[in-house]
């Protein structure tokens, strides 16, 4: 015991000296995003830092380079996660607009097959559960394509839909309606049948940010590389951010198949912790979409 406590006590003091050294590259990590900032260059350079890695890795104990290599990447992920908060706190650049009041709604429209999934016995029980006006106009129709048109076309002002925990294939459509069209949750009401939990929700064109929400929902693409998921779920975890939901369509590519994922997150987009990450995301992942901001009740409070 007493040797084991000699060596916790040189690791004490090496983490002591790591700690100094660390504070030491964020302050020269900072004066980069300051740089970059001013002549608006880019934070995340791959080729850069691939070759940043093998520098250092050379001549390494064959025994230990793997393990440095992922420290080294570790503390490069850490590094450009300080610099896209410091971007945006010194030039700004959300790459999202967005509305702080929900829109007027008159008129929604919704699937017809949906009626008898989410189990309502009439139109009323679902404009009540959202909360919309009683004289609301509805209408339904046959496919998540004819809901998405209506939308863009001015005819009606949203949809209403149902997404997760539901069965197979219910909110895969929903998804790639919000994708396709470009459409944005912005209210959520849960509904428990028995033990199954039903979103109900209303999406519209525009993007509401409310100072209640709780959830942020988005889609995208990662690289087709190895660990490419896993730094984007670093990345998320990296900001404080709880991942409520998580998973993936797959599509087909030139090159093969790919994966999108979509994700909901426990945030509010106008915390700067989310900004950034969603900066972050915007920039070092593959077709990165918004779809919605909204309050949820449930486990993750």
């Amino acid at each position: 015991m007493a040797a084991l406590d000699e060596v916790r006590t040189e690791i004490d003091r090496v983490d002591g000296e790591i700690r100094k050294l660390f504070v030491e590259r964020m302050a020269l990590a900072d004066r980069v995003a300051q740089i970059k900032a001013e002549n608006g260059d880019v934070i995340f350079k791959p080729d850069r830092e691939a070759a940043m890695i093998e520098k250092q890795c050379a001549g390494m104990d064959g025994a230990l380079v793997m393990e440095y290599r992922a420290f080294l990447k570790r503390m490069i992920a850490v590094s450009r996660k300080y610099q896209y908060r410091r971007m945006l706190e010194l030039r700004g650049g959300f790459p999202y607009e967005y509305d702080r009041e929900e829109p007027a709604c008159r008129n929604v429209v919704s699937l017809n097959r949906e009626r008898s999934i989410c189990g309502f016995a009439s139109a009323d029980e679902e404009i009540a559960l959202l909360g919309l006006p009683a004289e609301t106009l509805r209408e339904r129709v046959d496919s998540y394509r004819e809901m998405g048109r209506r939308i863009l076309e001015g005819k009606a002002d949203a949809g209403i839909g149902i997404l997760e925990e539901i069965g197979c294939g219910v909110s895969d459509g929903m998804n790639a309606l919000l994708v396709r069209c470009g459409l944005y949750i912005y209210k959520c009401e849960v509904r428990q049948t028995g033990d199954v939990r039903q979103k109900v929700v209303l999406f519209g064109k525009g993007l509401v940010v409310r100072p209640e929400h709780n959830r942020v929902k988005l889609a995208f693409v990662c690289p087709n590389t190895s660990g490419s998921l896993a730094n984007v779920l670093s990345m998320i975890a990296d900001h404080g951010i709880n991942l409520t939901e998580i998973h993936s369509v797959p599509f087909r590519e030139e090159e093969g198949w790919n994966y999108r994922f979509f994700v909901e997150m426990g945030a509010n987009l106008e915390e700067k912790n989310a900004q950034a990450l969603i900066c972050q995301l915007y920039r070092e992942t593959g077709d990165l979409q918004l779809l919605g901001s909204y309050y949820c009740k449930g486990d993750f409070e």
